[in-house]
């Protein structure tokens, strides 16, 4: 993989990147009938696929495997899972102004998702104009493509969740991103019930991310936090996952300081009664549940002691039939003879000296 990796580097990436490969770029993209990308010379033992305005074919919807744009998304993917993250960046980043000019849109959104996940791997510092313009361009670009021009929305819920975990980990400002992310999955609609349920909790955890400065935790987010945090228990008290929805709301609970015994939580004095309604609500199908579970277990139980009689009653029918002795073990009259078949002749007998002497 890594001699590869250098090998299309230095014959593609590498002129890609000069001053000869962006014009040409610019040429084929103002230049309806310029001469396309596949006139550079290829690697060695290639063949190209000819000279054209593209090396996209629009009626099958994929490249050739010997055209440089198809090398180069090979190169990106290698230096991908070689951790190779700066090179796998810039060249998702070549890549997707080529798909973009061939109007190739499945390769576009993948192109636009990978450079977004390679960007927040790097170790580099992201700040927030570099997120604006760079990450959330591309995870938008992605985004739409796999939605309106792909209709494959399934992608696009993977790249913005692998979108709102990276971005959340990477703590201060990039937190605010994620619950950004989180919250326009929820808007799109790309996950059912419980998928919301889950998306609204890592919003809360998200927010929770953000720590504050100083005494006051100023720049914090525990109001926000608190408050996703409550829309998620809510949500899992609707799914009836009562275990997920107590822990939402202890977690609600702790951030709004419901739990101290000085003042008012945060400066909310009606937040107290919303939240012991909702614990109240959990509490109810708590015991509604264990009611049921009870219920299903005695049930269990008499059908298990139902299935045991019958079971017992049907053995005890087989009983009583005769049973035949079997051939093989010993019979009850006694043992079996195991006498010879036939006479024992000694050395003396005629008869045995003439069948020695039969040859």
């Amino acid at each position: 993989m890594e001699r590869l990796s250098a090998t299309w580097n230095e014959h593609i990436a590498t002129r890609r990147r000069g001053l000869t490969g962006r014009i040409t770029s610019l040429t084929k993209r103002w230049t309806p009938f310029g001469s396309g990308r596949n006139s550079s010379s290829p690697v060695p033992g290639l063949q190209s696929p000819g000279a054209g305005n593209s090396n996209y074919d629009s009626l099958q919807g994929f490249y050739r495997p010997d055209a440089p744009e198809a090398l180069m998304r090979k190169l990106a993917d290698y230096a991908f899972m070689l951790r190779d993250w700066k090179l796998a960046q810039s060249t998702y980043d070549l890549l997707r102004q080529d798909y973009d000019n061939d109007k190739a849109w499945k390769y576009y959104a993948g192109a636009n998702e990978m450079a977004a996940i390679s960007m927040l791997l790097l170790s580099a510092p992201l700040n927030s104009k570099s997120r604006t313009e760079n990450l959330d361009r591309m995870l938008e670009a992605s985004v739409n493509s796999y939605v309106h021009r792909c209709i494959t929305p399934y992608y696009a819920l993977r790249s913005l969740v692998l979108g709102v975990e990276l971005l959340r980990v990477r703590g201060a400002g990039a937190t605010d991103d994620a619950a950004k992310w989180a919250m326009r999955i929820l808007e799109m609609g790309l996950v059912g019930p419980i998928g919301h349920a889950l998306l609204t909790e890592r919003a809360a955890a998200s927010y929770f991310g953000r720590k504050g400065v100083g005494s006051m935790n100023w720049g914090g987010r525990r109001r926000k936090a608190a408050f996703w945090a409550m829309l998620a228990s809510e949500d899992f008290l609707k799914l009836g996952k009562t275990t997920q929805a107590e822990k939402c709301l202890s977690e609600a609970i702790s951030l709004y300081g419901i739990d101290k015994e000085d003042g008012e939580p945060l400066g909310f004095s009606m937040i107290r009664g919303n939240i012991e309604e909702l614990g109240h609500a959990i509490a109810a199908a708590k015991a509604a549940q264990g009611r049921y579970g009870e219920h299903e277990r005695q049930e269990d139980e008499e059908q298990s002691q139902l299935q045991e009689q019958t079971v017992e009653e049907v053995s005890e029918q087989l009983d009583t039939r005769h049973r035949r002795h079997s051939s093989i073990g010993p019979a009850p009259f006694g043992p079996l003879d195991t006498a010879p078949l036939g006479p024992i002749r000694t050395k003396d007998d005629p008869l045995r000296a003439e069948y020695d002497n039969f040859e």
